[in-house]
């Protein structure tokens, strides 16, 4: 009896495996295989082909679904890429859909979920066998319910590509599938007034430390804007800041324009970057990216002695609660932070003051009225 070799024994496993798959040995000495299942005629697998592959996946899934298909046709298609769920992802991903389609910070973060979408078995199998409830399985393997949607936002686009752009499917697997419903937390922490004067106390005018913290805190930036804003951004001989907010950069725009506050003016003439186009640099005089900032961030909140659960976000949503301790109404908080609705602004101010708040109002409605028409005199009027 002739030894197996490595060929034989991944044949001898397919047949074992893969339900309705026949193989032998022809006179040639190739593997031959056929698809044959009661009630449907018989199909021709890839000669000599080895069961793992993208081309005999697809021809077997074919065979699944009752289609009688010329072999080499697909071995052809399958070599091609056309059909797998594995080429449709990374073609995708070169797309000028998805390129141009997100801001860059979406694309970091939605490329590494569909690349892990593609599970050993998974990326060599045909697209259009992917259900909606392979789908829900992978989805149900998150960490968290927040993770569940997020990794859901970033196949939604993907199978709309594959549908409408690319015409690879027919019915969009995801279509009938809800997000999963979250209770809100208070995210990231808010720097309170006591964190910004022990941060403020060490680190002193003329520090790149310092104009970080000023620029996240009076202007109300998120990182990406407080990285990239710059000298050039500053207009209206020196009295006023305007620029592009990173979110929705492309999709929908958000030009803030506000006075340059006083504190971030100083911090900047007190530490200039003349030679950059960014306010912020490193240590190596370059701008930063959004890690290397969120380490430096961290560094320096520890240096001041604060609690590592202040960072970069903490600026944001402690200058917030300073606006509205200071009796901002939400038409101005807007207008600095680039919130399009009254809902944003809430979530972010959900901080503050309520005291101070209720003594302000205690104060408005104790204040003299000279314009209001007594309730007598209106009713006998």
């Amino acid at each position: 009896m002739r030894a197996t070799n490595a060929k034989d024994q991944i044949a001898m496993r397919a047949e074992l495996e893969m339900k309705y798959v026949h193989h032998w040995v022809d006179h040639l000495g190739r593997n031959r295989y056929r698809f044959r299942r009661r009630g449907c005629p018989g199909v021709e697998l890839p000669c000599n082909g080895d069961p793992s592959s993208i081309e005999f996946q697809a021809a077997y899934h074919l065979a699944l679904r009752g289609e009688k298909t010329n072999a080499a046709v697909v071995v052809a298609a399958a070599r091609a890429g056309s059909g797998t769920v594995a080429t449709a992802v990374e073609t995708y991903l070169d797309s000028v859909s998805f390129r141009d389609g997100s801001e860059l910070s979406t694309q970091n973060l939605r490329r590494p979920i569909l690349r892990r979408f593609l599970r050993p078995g998974i990326a060599e199998l045909p697209l259009n066998k992917m259900d909606e409830a392979y789908i829900l399985r992978w989805l149900e393997r998150a960490p968290t319910l927040g993770a569940r949607n997020t990794r859901l936002n970033a196949l939604r686009p993907f199978f709309a590509w594959c549908v409408n752009t690319a015409k690879l499917i027919t019915v969009d697997p995801t279509e009938g599938i809800k997000k999963s419903k979250v209770v809100e937390s208070d995210g990231h922490w808010v720097m309170q007034p006591e964190e910004i004067e022990q941060y403020r106390a060490y680190h002193g005018l003329g520090t790149m430390a310092r104009k970080a913290l000023e620029l996240g805190l009076t202007v109300l930036t998120r990182r990406g804007d407080c990285i990239s804003i710059g000298p050039q951004h500053i207009k209206h001989g020196g009295t006023w800041l305007e620029f592009t907010a990173e979110k929705n950069r492309r999709r929908k725009p958000t030009l803030i324009s506000i006075p340059l506050p006083p504190e971030l003016a100083e911090a900047i003439a007190t530490c200039p970057s003349p030679d950059a186009l960014t306010l912020l640099t490193n240590q190596w005089g370059k701008p930063f990216t959004r890690r290397s900032f969120n380490t430096a961030f961290r560094e320096w909140c520890k240096q001041a002695g604060l609690d590592e659960r202040v960072v970069p976000h903490s600026m944001r949503k402690g200058g917030s609660k300073r606006m509205a301790d200071s009796g901002c109404n939400e038409l101005e908080l807007m207008a600095q932070g680039g919130w399009h609705t009254s809902k944003e602004v809430q979530r972010y101010t959900r901080d503050y003051d309520r005291k101070q708040a209720a003594i302000r109002a205690a104060a408005k409605l104790a204040a003299p009225k000279d314009n209001v028409i007594p309730l007598t005199v209106a009713a006998k009027r």
